[in-house]
């Protein structure tokens, strides 16, 4: 019998073949970049991925930069069990129409165009600029889509000046979680 007229025999070296020059290729190109290593994988340049416990997975590395849309998930930074659950993170500037507050009262304006805000969102405001000495913003909230509603306490008394005063045209930064 001779082998190389065998094609039965020629099929089944030349998959034996392939298979051993397939993984051996797959290996060294494995082998150039990563380690694994039981739940630990090690890239090229000393960064981990490793799931020591069930449902945690760690990465290991100075800088994690994740790239796409979380859409669906949730976040939660910090390795604290109570962390707050982030939905969603919005940030940018809306505008208040000047507002006129008495003395030692509250005014309260809405600040439109706060893109990416939805009622019930945490909100966080400061102002981009220089608002009046004798007013401080008190509160903000979210009480609709695109509108943040600022509470500013008119300190006039305080400083001296007892009357009514306007806030100005002000625009404020604004950061917004859900």
């Amino acid at each position: 019998m001779n082998l190389i007229n065998n094609d039965r025999m020629t099929r089944i070296i030349s998959v034996v073949m392939t298979v051993i020059f397939g993984v051996l290729l797959v290996s060294i190109a494995v082998d150039a970049t990563t380690t694994v290593n039981g739940t630990t994988i090690t890239l090229e340049n000393g960064e981990t991925i490793s799931n020591g416990t069930n449902g945690t997975v760690t990465i290991g590395a100075s800088v994690l930069k994740i790239v796409g849309t979380a859409s669906s998930s949730a976040i939660r930074v910090g390795d604290e069990a109570d962390a707050t659950l982030l939905n969603g993170l919005v940030s940018g500037y809306c505008t208040i129409a000047d507002v006129t507050v008495v003395a030692s009262s509250t005014g309260t304006t809405l600040c439109s165009g706060a893109t990416g805000v939805v009622s019930g969102d945490r909100v966080f405001v400061m102002a981009t600029g220089t608002i009046p000495n004798n007013f401080v913003v008190q509160a903000a909230s979210t009480t609709a889509d695109g509108i943040i509603q600022i509470d500013v306490l008119n300190i006039a008394t305080t400083t001296g000046d007892s009357g009514t005063d306007d806030t100005g045209i002000r625009s404020f930064w604004f950061w917004a979680t859900r």
